[in-house]
């Protein structure tokens, strides 16, 4: 089926109102950690080309590179923002109060300023981690009577439960069900919040033919770091060779551990796959791309509570199987056995499992392939994302 085919029921509403959008993030493309900023800088984007007017107010962080690529035009961005902290291959610390002190002063007088410039009907908020020390930026909003639309993607949203607001014109949108049961747990307001898919933009990355399925070809497309469990894969890949299944791999994606990586390497000689399992680094988006066109099955084999996973949804609308660990709202993509499967988080053996019941069941594995590209194609789309969160908006700016 054409993804004009699939698209041609999706219903596009009439935009009622023109609003003028402020975004607040930590950071923005193409300085990025992860799947937060690609989601924001989406959102961005196509709220602009939807006919909003938008700006980005963020941070510049030069030494965070990594390439987003869109079909749409960049929103004005403003880098005025100071952080107040850093991250690094140890994790993330915060510099000292003086320095936060002063850097909060800073920011204030930027998002006033931009307030003032922009004059916003109301503010899309992403990341807010290294951005507030209690919530000094959204104060300076809703005292100034500017509704906050806060889009979570994170276990918190960058403040303790005391500091959470708990007014109507301040509202969570979380990327998956599990952040909104996380916040529960922890003691935050979430009476208002809704959960949005932040989608992917599978109309790029659709193939029309499924890939082959004459062995399996393994796609991991990730942070290359112990937290997201490549290592886990790799020891899969070890109990496949030792099964006689055939097969070949990818382990694509950027690292903060080079000996993380090096150590993946080793083991794979020391296995006898290194002809078997290629480490091209970092990727492109056209690269993922051609990635995907070479490739059956996307494992997603993280260790970590995940907040969503759309590179999930990006290897689903290219007709990889998706196999993964479920972990947090990485859960919320498939239904184990219909559309996808689930393995055992941390068990290399259940995952070697779940990928030589592919290429013992080719008939089986044709209908996951099908129903997850169709799920991706139809339930997680940025257009469905879009609508839901410019509504979301339109009901804060009446309020």
């Amino acid at each position: 089926m054409s993804a004009s085919a699939i698209f041609d029921c999706v219903a596009i509403p009439e935009r009622t109102k023109s609003l003028k959008i402020l975004i607040l993030t930590n950071l923005y493309p193409p300085q990025v950690l992860g799947g937060y900023e690609r989601s924001i800088a989406d959102f961005a984007r196509l709220l602009q080309q939807r006919g909003h007017q938008v700006q980005v107010l963020t941070s510049d962080a030069p030494g965070l590179f990594g390439v987003h690529e869109s079909r749409y035009p960049e929103p004005p961005i403003d880098r005025a923002f100071l952080l107040l902290g850093e991250w690094s291959s140890e994790g993330a610390r915060h510099f000292d109060q003086e320095t936060i002190r002063d850097r909060i002063q800073s920011n204030l007088q930027a998002l006033n300023q931009s307030i003032d410039t922009f004059q916003p009907d109301v503010c899309f908020a992403g990341n807010l981690d290294f951005l507030e020390a209690g919530v000094e930026l959204i104060d300076a909003l809703l005292s100034r009577n500017i509704p906050i639309a806060h889009y979570v993607m994170n276990a918190n949203p960058g403040y303790a439960p005391e500091f959470a607001p708990r007014r109507s014109s301040y509202r969570y949108i979380t990327c998956s069900n599990w952040i909104i049961h996380s916040l529960v747990e922890k003691g935050y307001p979430i009476a208002n919040a809704q959960t949005i898919y932040p989608g992917a933009d599978v109309e790029t990355f659709y193939q029309p033919e499924l890939p082959k399925r004459d062995r399996l070809r393994i796609a991991y497309a990730s942070l290359v770091a112990p937290y997201k469990g490549a290592d886990i894969l790799v020891e899969a890949l070890a109990i496949l060779n030792a099964s006689g299944i055939e097969f070949s791999a990818t382990i694509a994606g950027g690292t903060f551990l080079p000996e993380f990586v090096e150590a993946l390497k080793s083991f794979t000689d020391e296995e006898g796959l290194s002809d078997r399992i290629e480490f091209p680094g970092v990727l492109s988006r056209q690269q993922l791309r051609e990635l995907y066109q070479t490739h059956n099955v996307l494992v997603f084999p993280s260790r970590f509570q995940e907040p969503f996973g759309i590179s999930q949804i990006e290897a689903m609308a290219a007709g990889l199987t998706l196999i993964t660990s479920g972990t947090g709202g990485a859960g919320e993509i498939v239904y184990h056995g219909e559309d996808g499967l689930l393995f055992e988080s941390e068990n290399a053996l259940s995952l070697a499992e779940a990928l030589s019941s592919l290429a013992a069941n080719p008939e089986v594995w044709e209908q996951l392939a099908y129903k997850g590209q169709r799920k991706a194609m139809t339930e997680f789309t940025q257009m469905k994302a879009l609508f839901k969160l410019e509504s979301i908006l339109l009901e804060l700016v009446a309020v």
